[in-house]
């Protein structure tokens, strides 16, 4: 068992309906061929929808509009946004297709390098900490990171008194864990210097101490926050690299943590925290990554650097597809009059998504939300939604401006 995980998730591609009108009546006159095809019929009334598939009349040879949608294909990650049919609206509530732009994902690591990283475990030729030291350069070298950006801190940090950051003197001061050993930068760098950065670091940190895990979390997801608000057109995840069970620092637990993570995965801007941990007996990872909003984490207990390699893709792969960038239209975005419309598989039907408030709203439901009411960035599907999108190959999203939006009825 190289590592475990409910799915293994790929990359995908959105597109975008833009609509230019300001109304949805059905007396307006359809555009000419842009962006699909039209719907015919013999003499009679033209198609309508309602937040999925085409009707067609029993007359005439006008008709609204087939956009061309995103296509989500995980088992073809460079799959273009061209539509085949897809969603039909009112012709007035369509305009010409703009493709959506992903936003794109980056990483910053927070890695235990505590006196338990030394350990070798059954099955294992190395130690856990040269395992990872072997991995990561591995990992920030494929092709396909290029263009990510990724940042470094290591837990314990030393504390006041003699004896460095051993098991009676970790700093448990979260300043000490705000400050990127390696500061958040795109790979490959020039003459890969972010690849080398990250592998200097690490093979120069010294293995020693306690885990003061809650501690060290705070300082990372406070950076990843402060970083985001910076750069709001990207989406920075933190990933937490360790071998288990939290000590010193306290109120130091699995639950501290996962509170922790959960409350800043429900902010504004909302910051995820995805785990990879590395030896036995991990499950108790589980719940720090429940708490982050990533569902269980990548436990690794045996396969060797290879494993860990293929864990830290499959999250770099898992952070892709739930959200994207909300089109710049002229006139601005009328944030009453957003849809957005799912397929699940080449075969599915479309499904209307409804919108929800935030992402506590989501529950375990389907629903998505914008990241800022008042002045959004980017639209998120809850994780109802993106979840079977994203492990299914011939998967659409499509998102059409112009239209009432269509609102999740709060649980009673």
């Amino acid at each position: 068992m190289s590592f475990l995980r409910a799915a293994t998730i790929s990359l995908i591609s959105m597109g975008v309906i833009a609509a230019a009108s300001s109304g949805c009546s059905a007396e307006s006159p359809a555009r000419s061929n842009e962006g699909g095809s039209r719907s015919t019929g013999s003499g009679g009334a033209s198609a309508g929808t309602t937040g999925g598939a085409p009707t067609t009349g029993s007359g005439g040879t006008g008709g609204p509009i087939i956009g061309a949608g995103g296509r989500i294909d995980p088992g073809n990650p460079d799959a273009g946004s061209g539509g085949d049919g897809g969603l039909t609206a009112d012709a007035a509530c369509l305009a010409e297709p703009v493709q959506g732009e992903r936003r794109p994902v980056d990483l910053y690591l927070m890695m235990d390098s505590s006196g338990s990283m030394v350990n070798i475990d059954p099955g294992q030729t190395a130690s856990r900490w040269d395992l990872l030291r072997a991995a990561l350069p591995i990992f920030l070298s494929d092709p396909s990171n290029a263009g990510m950006m990724v940042g470094l801190d290591f837990f314990p940090e030393a504390g006041p008194g003699p004896g460095g950051n051993t098991n009676a003197n970790p700093s448990c001061n979260v300043a000490d864990y705000s400050m990127p050993n390696v500061p958040i930068a795109v790979l490959p760098g020039p003459n890969n210097a972010q690849i080398d950065a990250v592998t200097a670091a690490v093979n120069g940190r010294m293995v020693q101490g306690s885990t003061p895990t809650t501690t060290a979390l705070t300082g990372a997801l406070t950076v990843a926050r402060e970083w985001q608000m910076a750069h709001p057109g990207r989406s920075l995840n933190v990933v937490l690299l360790s071998d288990g069970e939290p000590t010193m620092c306290m109120p130091n637990t699995i639950e501290t943590a996962s509170n922790l993570a959960a409350m800043f995965a429900t902010a504004t801007p909302p910051i995820k925290t995805y785990v990879l941990g590395i030896g036995p007996f991990l499950n108790n990872l589980n719940q720090i990554a429940q708490g982050g909003g990533t569902g269980m984490a990548y436990l690794v207990d045996m396969g060797g650097a290879a494993a860990l390699v293929a864990a830290l893709a499959a999250i770099r792969q898992s952070t892709l597809s739930c959200d994207y960038k909300i089109p710049t239209l002229d006139g601005g975005l009328d944030l009453k009059k957003v849809n957005v419309s799912t397929r699940v598989g080449r075969t599915g039907m479309h499904t209307e998504i409804l919108q929800v408030a935030d992402a506590i709203s989501c529950g375990t439901g389907a629903g998505w939300f914008f990241d800022n009411a008042a002045n959004p960035t980017k639209i998120t599907l809850c994780p109802g939604t993106c979840g079977p999108l994203q492990v299914t190959d011939g998967s659409e999203l499509q998102v059409l401006i112009g239209c009432p939006t269509r609102i999740r009825p709060p649980p009673k």
